[in-house]
């Protein structure tokens, strides 16, 4: 008889400070990011302004993940790290608020991506340090729950205080609502870095068991799982920064900004469903093919939507793509995670998320020069059908980098008795 696997980690106090990271970037992202570009540049510029303040921003995010992750996988010690990254974000949210200028909002901004994220590299290395392999598929759907909802939060209080640019509206008020975000968001950041600090034991991770033969053939199924995880991200950050813009421009509607909100909420809110299954299945059936279901959703609802010539179908579009965001978002940090050598979380997951990250860097520039290169023959709403077409195209090829991942047995069998 085996020994019983290590006992995991409330799961509240883990995934708490998950909540509070997606509330930040949901906010960010999904509505500020947008009003400080349309507020400083003329429309037949967004898309280059988009490409330079969102790449600035996620190539800082890399490296301070990486740094911080690997120097708490040395000092054997993850808290610190969250709470020193999440004091100094609280302050330079202030300044992306206050920035008076596209460049102050440039610097303001990738002073924000490399505070969080060195909060957020060690963090993100909690679930396969403290959870055994053959419970971290459930724990990361339980973490995905958490996620999305911290995206629906973050997306509605944007919704409430974010303010549409305008020609009569004032630059004061627009700061206003900035500010009030900036405080909202401070808030939600600090209760959870409580209790993470509190709700979570900082201590030595248990050391690398596994053979030299059994972590080079974990190293490539990692590799080619950063390879898909890229792919996928290439197309999901074509949709979040243009979003809006899409809107505006090839479906003109006139309140953008709100309907941009609204949708993505409703993409939020089934991606909460997508996570049920995920959940009950994600340590008892295969991840991958989970995840080539997810998929599937994902590339037909993208190609769809670069179809539609009106808002009609927009609404069962946000639940197909929320759905298959959900299930796919729970389930490939569960694969990343069996495949790590204990105690190396925090370098191996920064390097993992590079995934996630740079494509935030690539996309945004691949995408912002393709809607002003088309738009500038005539069509401004021509680049952003052909930008959500593209994005289908990621998905696909991110399927199939998927594909030559071997996944573990391990993290099905190992709770065993």
């Amino acid at each position: 008889m085996s020994a019983a696997a290590p006992r995991a980690p409330n799961q509240f106090a883990l995934s708490a400070f998950w909540l509070a990271w997606e509330v930040h970037w949901a906010a960010l992202l999904g509505a500020a990011m947008q009003a400080q570009v349309a507020r400083f540049i003329a429309p037949g510029a967004i898309g280059t302004a988009t490409a330079i303040l969102s790449g600035a921003g996620a190539f800082f995010s890399i490296a301070a993940q990486y740094v911080a992750g690997r120097a708490s996988d040395k000092s054997h010690r993850r808290i610190p790290f969250v709470v020193a990254g999440t004091l100094l974000d609280v302050a330079a949210l202030f300044g992306f608020a206050l920035a008076p200028s596209f460049v102050s909002v440039v610097f303001a901004f990738a002073a924000v991506q490399i505070s969080l994220n060195v909060a957020g590299g060690p963090y993100q290395a909690l679930i396969p340090d403290k959870v055994p392999p053959a419970r971290q598929g459930g724990a990361s759907a339980v973490m995905a729950l958490y996620r999305l909802a911290g995206n629906a939060i973050g997306l509605l209080i944007a919704k409430r205080v974010v303010v549409q640019p305008g020609p009569d509206v004032a630059s004061a008020t627009m700061t206003h609502g900035l500010l009030m975000l900036a405080a909202a968001l401070s808030v939600v950041l600090l209760a959870a870095l409580a209790v993470t600090v509190f709700g979570v034991r900082d201590e030595r991770p248990a050391p690398d068991a596994a053979t030299p033969s059994q972590r080079w053939n974990a190293r490539a199924s990692f590799a080619w799982l950063i390879a898909s995880r890229s792919l996928v991200s290439m197309g999901l950050y074509l949709i979040v920064p243009f979003f809006a813009f899409f809107l505006r421009f090839a479906l003109h509607v006139s309140g953008y900004l709100q309907m941009n909100l609204d949708l993505l909420l409703s993409i939020v809110g089934f991606s909460l469903v997508g996570t049920v299954p995920a959940y009950l299945l994600g340590d008892r059936v295969s991840k991958k093919s989970t995840m080539f279901v997810a998929l599937a959703l994902l590339a037909g609802g993208a190609f769809v939507l670069a179809q539609l010539p009106t808002t009609h179908g927009l609404r069962l579009l946000a639940a197909v793509l929320g759905i298959g965001w959900g299930a796919y978002y729970a389930v490939d940090w569960a694969l990343a995670c069996n495949l790590l050598p204990a105690g190396r979380a925090g370098a191996l997951m920064a390097i993992w998320n590079v995934g996630a990250s740079g494509p935030q860097v690539l996309s945004p520039v691949i995408g912002g020069v393709l809607v002003d290169r088309i738009g500038a023959m005539g069509d401004p709403g021509a680049g952003y059908r052909v930008l959500f077409t593209l994005v289908a195209g990621y998905v696909i090829a991110g399927a199939a980098a998927l594909a030559m991942v071997r996944e573990p047995r391990g993290g099905k069998e190992e709770d065993t008795p």
